[in-house]
This record gives structure tokens, sequence and C-alpha cells, in this order.
């Protein structure tokens, strides 16, 4: 079973912890030829990686992680590592009720993000040295450039939003509209696309506008409507097809989101009457 780890805690060595605010400092080390198994945190956390190199896989994708560079990992991301060399790092997990506050000014941050270089690596390195001091004026420091680097993160993840879904999603909108009428649930797609199925939802929905389940029922009324257009299939025969449990079933289904009955909408159809029903796919 894959693990999930709460609030404040990470695989390796713990060096040194500091709460400082609403940010929880992990600093930790990992020894070489060392591997973390597939796992999620339950709360977003960027890292900024002081010494080493590794290789992670999060979801379908692989990274190459190297000193300097700083990645967001959003709560519920699915990923593991293998480090080649000992590597060092200072993780900072954000609280739930901060997660809120920014998700509201800015949106939603459930996207990877890595900066391996530019303005932000020297934020990182400012990072490092302000958590190595320890004294007060440093807290403040760390907590100044930590959330500069979440500031940036979310104008980078603000930016993907507008780009095409992850191959992943895509991948998984494809399976359901195959498999429609197949009683096929959320966590078997989460797992087909590499990712924890909280992760999964946010982010389907993120891209398509409504939940899996909502998508799927879109996917078999649409079905319906096509195969209404048609004077062949009986509507007991429509139900089977579409993955309904049987007509009846999927004539309060189809009333509840059309207005209208299956056998009302096929008259309508044959008398000409193209109209819109409210459905999109």
């Amino acid at each position: 079973m894959m693990m999930t780890l709460r609030s404040g805690r990470f695989f390796g060595h713990t060096l040194r912890r500091r709460r400082v605010e609403h940010l929880e400092f992990v600093e930790s080390c990992h020894a070489a030829c060392s591997r973390l198994d597939r796992h999620v945190h339950n709360r977003p956390y960027f890292c900024v990686n002081e010494e080493g190199e590794y290789l992670e896989t999060f979801g379908r994708r692989k990274r190459i992680c190297r000193k300097g560079m700083i990645v967001f990992h959003p709560a519920g991301e699915t990923h593991s590592q293998a480090h080649e060399t000992d590597v060092r790092s200072l993780n900072v997990e954000v609280s739930d009720a901060w997660m809120q506050l920014l998700s509201d000014e800015v949106g939603p941050l459930d996207v990877p993000v890595d900066f391996q270089e530019g303005a932000l690596a020297g934020v990182g390195a400012r990072l490092l040295a302000a958590w190595h001091l320890d004294d007060l004026d440093s807290a403040l420091e760390c907590d100044a450039m930590s959330w500069e680097i979440l500031g940036a993160v979310a104008r980078r993840s603000d930016l993907r939003s507008g780009d095409q879904a992850p191959r992943w999603v895509r991948d998984a909108r494809e399976i359901l509209e195959a498999s429609f009428r197949n009683p096929v649930g959320l966590p078997e797609l989460a797992r087909s696309a590499g990712v924890h199925p909280v992760h999964f939802a946010a982010v389907f929905r993120r891209s398509y506008g409504c939940s899996v389940g909502e998508y799927r029922r879109r996917l078999r009324l649409a079905f319906v409507c096509r195969q209404l257009a048609s004077a062949k299939p009986s509507l007991a025969e429509i139900a089977q097809q579409a993955g309904f449990s049987d007509q009846s079933h999927m004539t309060r289904t189809f009333k509840q989101f059309t207005g209208n009955t299956p056998g009302e909408y096929r008259k309508r159809w044959k008398r000409g009457h193209r109209y819109h029903i409210g459905l999109w796919v």
C-alpha cells in the first residue's frame, strides 16, 4: 500500500526542524544509493536541494533534481526518488489555512512546478543562507523568501492553467470515453495515471470543469441522444447499451438533466425539432 505522510513528516534523517508562522521547515538528508518508494504528502510543500543529485518520478514524468533546484509538490502528488549521491534538502510545508488563503487569491496550486535557474534560484540560495543563521531575523527572512517562492509557483501554475490538460488527464479522459458504459472508478483511473486520487480529482475538475462522475454521466446522456435520433433501438436497448441499470433509471436521469423523457426527445427529433439540451462532452 502506498504511504501517505502526515503533516510535518518527511523521509530521511531529519537534521533540524523549525516552525515559522504557518510554514514548517524540515531539513533532511539521504544516503547515496538509497531509494524512496512511491508516496504522497497530505500537505503541499516545496523543496530546495542543498547538496547532491537524485532522480524523481512524479506521475508518469521524471526529473533530475540537482543542487540549487526548487521543486513544488502539490498535496496528493505521487512521487518516488532514487538518490545517486548523498542528498541534503530543505523542505517547506504550507499549513492548510494559508494554502486556502493563497488558493483564494491566485487559484489552486495543484500542479507540480520546478525552478532550476534564474532569479528564483538566487532566492533559494538566500533562503538556505538564512536558514543556517538560525536567529530571529533569519526566521523573518525565511518566511518572506518562502512566500516569494510560493508566489512564483502561483504565477507558473497560472500560466500552466491556460495550457492544455496534462497528458495523464487527457489519457484518463480517453479511458472514460472508451468505457463510459462500465463502472470505472476514480481510484482505478488515478492508479492508471500514476497519481493520488485526491490530486487526480482536483486536476480533472480544473481541466474539464466537472468531476469524473459528472463527465461520465454527460457521456452516457450524449450517447443516449445520438441513439434516440435513430428509429432502430428501443428505449430498453439504449438504456442497456449506455450502461444504465434499466430503462427507468435512464428515463429518470435523462429527464432530470434535459427536462424531457427519452420518448419525448425522440418524438421532437422526428418532427424536426433540433434543440439544445444543455449537454457537452
